[in-house]
């Protein structure tokens, strides 16, 4: 179970506990809002907080919980923004589609909304019985898309090579059942990881970040991914080894961490990229409670051109928790025996 619907439950127990007791409630300990913020802070110049190495202070948990859709929709062209009668529109016509309460996941919701259909249900197919109350609260804003380059806020076109790759796997899937092997599930589904960098929003998508001399450390919320950014050491490893994470290196260039990373595994990733893989993230502050995250994909094996993205990351104030993935205890053999049992019935 997700650990937001394990902590609602815990939360309501101690809530009541605490107000039994006469102390204070928790909705009084929650973080302000920005416009809370803001108002404390008129007329006082926000600047970066600093560690005591004098390098800016990233620490704590931030969240992605953006509504922003990682591709712009094609009739907003070369707009990378909205008008805010646009905005709202799109907002009521995604809140009539969310009253079956079923859980929509990365852009479906938006992507439904824009494309002006009247219900609404989620790709999960395969594990039901989720909704709404599973996954975090979604930010709404005017931006048009994630991506900021290319200018038309989308994917670059395949190489031909990539689009060939793609036909002869599909090509060679059609003989083959979707659970034949262990290997044949993502890492996701096998608890190994949910993908570096993780760019999914609104599902267990918290980041943790903590700093230390010649290092910062970036946990992720979803399943136990952690990685560690060297400041100090310039040279990668050597090109044979190859990680799920790959190698990042990284250095501050004034108040913006900069991390590259190489020698990924190939699908390390959610974005189809190869082994050939360059990274590069870009962590800046710009406020109080928000952590522009930059990511730049670089593949020339996979795709015409490299592309960019922003995310804005939002403190939060809270703690990241266990993410409960099974561990292949018993998710994994389960699903395997389950397609035995569906090629046994099938004609």
């Amino acid at each position: 179970m997700p650990r937001r619907t394990v902590i609602s439950i815990l939360m309501g127990i101690a809530l009541s506990a605490i107000v039994v007791g006469g102390q204070t409630p928790a909705s009084a300990q929650a973080p302000a809002s920005a416009e809370a913020t803001a108002g404390k802070t008129a007329g006082k110049a926000w600047s970066v907080p600093r560690m005591p190495d004098g390098r800016p202070d990233f620490q704590g948990v931030w969240a992605n919980n953006g509504m922003t859709p990682l591709e712009r929709p094609k009739h907003f062209g070369l707009r990378a923004t909205m008008t805010d009668a646009e905005l709202a529109d799109l907002k009521k016509r995604a809140a009539g589609l969310m009253d079956g309460g079923d859980a929509f996941f990365a852009d479906e919701l938006v992507t439904a909304a824009i494309d002006g259909k009247t219900k609404f249900s989620s790709s999960d197919t395969q594990v039901g019985n989720y909704d709404q109350t599973w996954l975090s609260d979604r930010v709404w804003d005017n931006r048009t898309s994630l991506i900021i380059d290319p200018p038309d806020g989308r994917i670059p076109a395949l190489t031909p090579d990539a689009t060939e790759r793609a036909r002869a796997q599909a090509a060679a899937q059609k003989a083959r059942g979707p659970a034949d092997r262990a290997q044949d599930l993502s890492l996701g589904t096998r608890c190994v990881s949910y993908g570096t960098p993780n760019i999914r929003a609104g599902y267990q998508s918290y980041f943790e970040i903590t700093q230390g001399p010649g290092a910062v450390a970036l946990r992720s919320e979803m399943i136990h991914d952690a990685r560690i950014f060297s400041t100090d050491r310039v040279a990668h490893i050597s090109p044979m080894i190859r990680q799920y994470h790959g190698d990042s290196r990284a250095r501050w260039e004034e108040d913006t961490l900069v991390v590259e990373t190489t020698n990924y595994v190939a699908n390390a990733t959610r974005v189809g990229a190869t082994d050939k893989l360059h990274t590069i993230e870009k962590f800046r502050r710009v406020a109080q409670d928000t952590l522009e995250y930059y990511v730049t994909f670089d593949d020339p094996t996979v795709w015409s051109r490299p592309w960019t993205l922003m995310i804005p990351l939002k403190m939060t104030g809270e703690k990241m928790f266990e993410y409960a993935c099974h561990e292949g205890n018993y998710g994994l053999p389960a699903i395997l025996r389950g397609a035995r049992e569906l090629e046994k019935n099938s004609p």
